[in-house]
């Protein structure tokens, strides 16, 4: 009894003490000058993430009293980066509705950046990537943010050449980048040159094109040891790593060898998990290639152990690993350990086929995966024939392989639902039913039916007879209670024309309005497939990309994406045949 009070009361000292203390910063954050506020944030951020959010928090208020928006947005932006990351893009999201309609400085294009980078690293999402990098590219444009322009051009150059193996593309993007940044004498710029130099020798070794990929790793390893500066010094191992994977396809395994281990304790010490797995794979396949098997397990294993520690999923090269594993422990006959690295195989493969980009088909490409699953299968039941799970293994991986089927007859059956309805689109004389024209045809007592006085039903359906002719549908933001205002009447009233009238909803008959357009200027306008979803939606009236493309799939029963694609193949096939 005596030691749990003791407990109890140590715990309250500590407790008072931790809140004193906080509530003791907060007080003396009170009347600092921005500078001053800003200089705490600084001194605290990574260290002591609370006393960094009383100081920013502090800032932001500050910021709000005296209505300076550009100190209110760079308080924001500090604050995303001590937050996690759901919260983080609601504070992206702050700041691009703050500043979209007024730009200021580097907002919104330097967030729109940000999330791109959010959506590419953490979502591994290829299109709301893009969609953020257009806007990005935008807003720097108009701004003459030269920075930034090159900074979204290098990323948009990254997302070509590893996530859409668009590799021609991404070296001409990568050339200017390179070119700009040679000019520039600021240290970030110095960093970017030799960031740029990297991966242009990394996707030259995609094309095949070796000799390319040595000149510029000799390029980038000769400018980063002239640099001076010991943090450039370092870019030294990204050189080496790279030349040692060029080494590697000219079958040079000793080079290979000797270039990765001069670049891995660097890769270990700054915490560069993605070119540690790189360094340590490497050694891996050179070894199994020297016949020094044992060896390569040892870095295939290190390769595995990293792997399992990230949160997205890993590059399609690092797949090989559980081959590699698998096969050795087969040579083996340990059954418990090639199950266990087919496993991971296969988990990884279907991950692949989910994928929304070019792997999927390059998976297709390479693996039969119903043949993997049932290597497993054969594996599954000979390490459980001696035990009860044995019939259960089997029924879960009948049930996996039933799923699988039916998950490709599925898509299957989807696709030619998308073709027949694109055809048949492409063969009506009208892209879609237009609109019926409002009229008063329809006998009805206005006072009785529609509760709407007749001169107010007249007056209502010549203003939206003009506003389908002036196609004042494509306005953002457009709300029945707007359109109300707009023609000078009772919400309510313009509501109950069109419901008797066109018998739907305010909502239904202005998507239909705006879909039949984005059809219609589809089919028409080569320059509008060019653009990205979310700027087709914006072009139509529609401020989110998800709200468009589902309006558009519940009129027309297919995809916008969809659709653009087959209309860009048609295209291809009359011009081939003309």
């Amino acid at each position: 009894m005596y030691k749990a009070f003791v407990y109890c009361f140590i715990l309250k000292i500590i407790l008072f003490s931790t809140v004193t203390n906080a509530q003791s910063f907060k007080d003396s954050m009170q009347g600092r000058s921005f500078d001053e506020l800003y200089n705490f944030y600084n001194q605290y951020k990574n260290k002591d993430n609370s006393k960094a959010e009383i100081a920013i928090s502090e800032y932001i208020q500050k910021a709000k009293k005296i209505k300076d928006t550009l100190k209110l947005m760079n308080g924001f932006l500090k604050y995303s980066y001590i937050t996690n990351v759901e919260n983080r893009l609601k504070y992206y999201d702050s700041i691009i509705s703050f500043t979209t309609n007024k730009p200021i400085k580097d907002y919104p294009s330097s967030v729109f950046f940000l999330r791109a980078k959010h959506f590419l690293y953490e979502e591994r999402n290829i299109e709301k990537t893009l969609d953020n990098l257009t806007e990005a590219r935008k807003y720097a444009n108009a701004n003459n943010n030269t920075n930034l322009l090159y900074r979204t051009d290098y990323l948009i150059g990254i997302v070509k050449s590893e996530h859409l193996n668009e590799k021609d593309e991404a070296i001409s993007i990568f050339k200017k980048c390179a070119e700009f940044y040679a000019k520039e004498i600021e240290e970030g710029h110095k960093y970017q040159y030799l960031f740029t130099l990297h991966v242009l020798a990394e996707t030259y070794i995609g094309l095949k094109k070796y000799d390319s990929t040595t000149f510029y790793n000799n390029l980038g390893y000769q400018k980063a040891s002239g640099s001076g500066n010991p943090n450039l010094n370092l870019m030294k191992a990204y050189f080496s790593l790279c030349e040692g994977l060029n080494q590697y396809t000219k079958k040079q395994y000793v080079a290979t060898i000797d270039s990765i281990n001069k670049a891995v304790p660097i890769m270990i010490m700054i915490g560069d998990k993605s070119n540690t797995i790189d360094s340590y794979f490497y050694l891996g396949k050179s070894h199994y290639d020297l016949d020094d098997k044992e060896k390569a397990i040892t870095y295939f294993k290190k390769t595995d152990s990293i792997l399992e520690t990230l949160t997205s999923i890993p590059q399609y090269k690092h797949v090989k690993t559980y081959e590699y594993l698998k096969e050795y422990y087969k040579s083996k006959d340990d059954l418990e350990n090639q199950n266990k690295y087919l496993d991971k195989l296969n988990s990884l493969l279907n991950n692949y086929l989910n994928d929304k980009i070019f792997i999927s088909t390059k998976v297709k490409e390479d693996y039969d995966v119903p043949l993997l699953l049932e290597e497993q299968q054969v594996l599954i039941t000979k390490l459980n024939k001696n035990t009860n799970t044995y019939q259960s293994s089997i029924i879960i991986l009948a049930l996996l392989l039933i799923t699988s089927g039916s998950l490709v007859y599925y898509q299957y059956r989807k696709k030619q639902g998308y073709r027949l309805r694109f055809e048949k689109l492409m063969k009506e004389q009208k892209t879609i039913s237009k609109p019926d024209p409002i009229t008063t045809n329809k006998q009805v007592d206005t006072e009785k039916v529609l509760k709407v006085p007749e001169k107010h039903v007249n007056y209502i359906l010549e203003a939206l007879d003009k506003f389908e002719k002036e196609q004042r549908y494509l306005t953002l933001g457009l709300s029945s209670q707007s359109l109300a205002d707009e023609i000078q009447t009772n919400v309510k009233y313009l509501s109950r024309v069109i419901n008797h009238f066109k018998n739907k909803t305010f909502t239904s008959y202005l998507n239909e309005l705006r879909v039949n357009y984005a059809v219609k200027e589809l089919k028409e306008n080569a320059t509008l497939r060019k653009f990205t979803i979310k700027a087709i939606a914006n072009e139509v009236g529609y401020s989110s990309a998800e709200t468009f493309s589902n309006a558009f799939y519940r009129q027309v029963q297919i995809k916008p994406s969809y659709f653009i694609k087959q209309l860009e193949k048609t295209k291809k096939e009359q011009q081939i045949n003309e």
